[in-house]
């Protein structure tokens, strides 16, 4: 499967003969070899004036994290949020994965129907990379990328389809984990000829709650399995198509965090189980003739399907025992985009994208059933309530459709201008039943039937200093309609309103680039502001404090600084590095956004001799501790430096050359045994400060990954 090709590049202007489109040969950068001065070439669509971080398949390797939640904790400006051994959010620019600013895509198509759950699916060992875009993208990707978004790239063929078909390789890995005594395995295989080429994997994790230096994290225990195919055609050498089907089913405990906090306890969550269904079909082609030079559409179905199962001591008085049957929703979309190259003599190059997508999400309305008992003040059991399983939420659907244009042009050779719009269309509409005479009943009917249009748009420019320093400015607009999940759907921990209004920002940004012949760095510096800014608060609900609720709580303006940077200082010395500081204020009533991290730093050392069969990585990574809150949200957080150790050992070049290609990956994380909680974890501040909340993360934990390719 062909990921979303951006033709666009950081450091020099459009070419005036061609697409520009990057050409990939398909090789793989061993994890045994340096990472580099330079990243690996993100491949989802942006504006040049965009920062994309990468975290390529050499650096999932070496690192072995247990989830993608864990790789994505390596990304400049990425905050963890765990929840969990496997779950959790990510905080991109001050706003959380939850909040749907940062949404996730998969291959360039938009994974939309889970907003807290959908980091759990996907095992590291299936990942290609995996690209963050840090920023406004809405004019390319819809009302929800207000802060950036992630695309995940899956593992793909990558042999040549020419000649007779024949299986041109596969492998196997065995994973361990001894923070959660953690096992995990992937296996896959693949093919090609007479123009096509398969891929099939299957991957297993599982684990126990997890220990912490302060005891054992309850419930953060997990266990998934996925599974992958891929088969794809090509016609000519230089189209493809393809179809993928993928599926997963996962178990997990909320430990702490959104939706779990407090924690055991007062309250346990778990998704058991959490299950996804995805199916795609693409189409990627580049053409010398005619005015698209690259086209590319893919249309996808996703199906998810969840039992969240509660257990709630919160109320001395009282246990309650709940099942959650969250069904579907059901998401039928796709995307479709054409690239023209262009060059007037007299008045430079440029190159022009356009394009659409869509999705429409139809939302069954969740079943629950519960036992609640009632106790006295003995704590004995004096009267016990079981409500059959039942539709408590009403049915509800979303529909968006979005056009794009994008026109990044190169007058003179040290300068690119870039200007895109967007329209965005939605329309929500709800059911009433079986809410009756309920309190909602007014609200759900007020909001039954919505359609709004949203435009946004963007504007910046690349100025070339020097040959290897730009100077680069941005400005965008944004607008989020809030999900039907949002304004509908009700948990065991969270509440709806369908009253809740579109948000709105505006982001300035700018920055420097330097990229040398062994060395990259950036900067930049933004300021965002937000309207009708949508929060999770905390509220009591039926007598209970463990619920949260969307709301509109005013305007909010966020302000941070960006550094990245890479040197390979020797042939087999690199260093990489990067910091972010974010300061958020709700100018509404003068308090500091919650959750946010205020400073996160991470310095790598990596020691890899060019043919030497081995590498050694140390890394550090680091946050100034949280004082700066909102008191009725969250609690002050310590700052911590942790520090983590990584080797990989190529046993077919170091012991025997039978091993073949065998890579040995070996790890200690959090040497020191540091107790620390990330200052982005959600807290119930109605209940007091323990090992669950805020949640803390795993203490040392030693990695060990062999790996097979034949």
């Amino acid at each position: 499967m062909l990921p979303t090709i951006d033709i666009s590049s950081e450091n020099a202007a459009p070419s005036a003969s061609g697409t520009g489109i990057p050409q990939r040969d398909g090789s793989r950068r061993s994890s045994v070899g340096p990472i580099g001065a330079r990243q690996a070439d993100p491949s989802i669509l942006k504006q040049a004036t965009q920062n994309v971080s990468v975290i390529d398949r050499q650096q999932i390797e070496l690192t072995n994290p247990t989830s993608l939640l864990d790789v994505l904790g390596q990304a400049p400006g990425v905050s963890i949020a765990r929840s969990g051994g496997i779950g959790g959010q990510i905080y991109l620019r001050g706003f959380s994965s939850n909040s749907m600013r940062s949404p996730l895509y998969i291959d360039g198509n938009r994974l939309r129907g889970r907003n807290t759950l959908q980091l759990n699916y996907f095992a590291p060992e299936e990942i290609e990379q995996v690209e963050v875009i840090r920023g406004p993208a809405s004019v390319l990707y819809g009302s929800d990328a207000l802060t950036g978004l992630v695309n995940v790239v899956m593992r793909r063929p990558q042999a040549d389809s020419s000649g007779p078909f024949r299986f041109t390789g596969g492998g196997a890995s065995f994973g361990f984990g001894s923070a959660a005594t953690a096992l995990s395995t992937y296996e896959w295989v693949e093919g090609a000829g007479e123009g096509f080429s398969v891929r099939g994997g299957v991957s297993a994790r599982k684990g126990v709650s997890y220990e912490t230096p302060q005891g054992v994290a309850r419930n953060s225990d997990y266990r998934s399995l996925g599974g992958s195919f891929t088969l794809g055609y090509a016609p000519t050498p230089d189209q493809r198509i393809s179809a993928t089907f993928r599926g997963y089913t996962e178990t997990d405990g909320r430990a702490g965090g959104v939706g779990g906090a407090p924690g055991y306890p007062f309250l346990n969550v778990r998704q058991s189980p959490n299950e996804l269904l995805m199916g795609r079909i693409d189409y990627s082609g580049d053409f010398a003739a005619g005015l698209f030079k690259h086209v590319e559409a893919s249309a996808y179905v996703n199906y998810f399907d969840t039992h969240v199962l509660t257990f709630n001591a919160s109320n001395a008085r009282q246990r309650s025992f709940g099942d959650n049957y969250v069904v579907g929703p059901l998401v039928v979309g796709g995307r479709a985009l054409g690239v023209m190259p262009w060059n007037i003599e007299g008045w430079g190059s440029g190159v022009t994208k356009i394009g659409g997508d869509a999705f429409h999400e139809a939302r069954p309305g969740s079943q629950s059933s519960s036992l609640v008992a009632a106790l006295n003040a003995a704590g004995r059991i004096t009267a016990i309530r079981y409500t059959l399983p039942n539709q408590t939420v009403p049915d509800s659907t979303q529909t968006n459709g979005g056009v794009f244009a994008l026109h990044e042009w190169t007058p003179i050779a040290p300068l690119t201008l870039s200007a895109g719009g967007r329209l965005d269309y939605f329309n929500t509409q709800t059911k009433t039943w079986p809410l009756a005479s309920t309190a909602l009943l007014a609200s759900y009917q007020a909001n039954s039937n919505v359609d709004r249009l949203a435009p946004t748009g963007s504007m910046g420019a690349i100025l070339r200093l020097t040959p290897e320093l730009d100077l680069v400015g941005n400005v965008a607009t944004s607008f989020r309609q809030p999900t039907n999940s949002e304004l509908f759907n009700s948990t065991a921990t969270t509440i709806p309103n369908p009253d809740l209004k579109p948000e709105t920002g505006l982001t300035y940004e700018g920055g420097l680039r330097f990229h040398g012949a062994d060395a990259t760095a950036s900067i930049t510096g933004f300021h965002s502001i937000y309207h009708n800014l949508i929060l999770a608060k905390q509220v009591t609900y039926l007598g209970l404090s463990t619920y949260t609720q969307n709301q509109n709580v005013g305007s909010a303006e966020v302000d941070g600084i960006e550094v990245e940077e890479r040197w390979q200082a020797t042939p087999s010395l690199n260093i990489s590095g990067n910091l972010t500081y974010l300061r958020g204020t709700n100018i509404s009533t003068q308090t500091p956004l919650p959750y946010i991290a205020p400073l996160r730093a991470r310095v790598g050392l990596q020691f890899a001799p060019p043919g030497g069969g081995y590498s050694l990585m140390g890394v550090v990574n680091a946050a100034a501790g949280k004082t700066r809150i909102d008191t009725s949200s969250e609690y002050k957080t310590s700052g911590y430096a942790i520090l983590n150790l990584y080797s990989s050992f190529q046993l077919g070049a170091l012991i025997a050359p039978e091993l073949g290609d065998t890579t040995l990956s070996l790890g200690l994380e959090n040497v020191f045994n540091t107790p620390y909680v990330d200052a982005a974890t959600f807290a119930n501040v109605s209940f007091g400060r323990s090992l669950t909340n805020p949640l803390l993360e795993p203490g040392r934990n030693f990695t060990a990954r062999l790996s097979y390719r034949f």
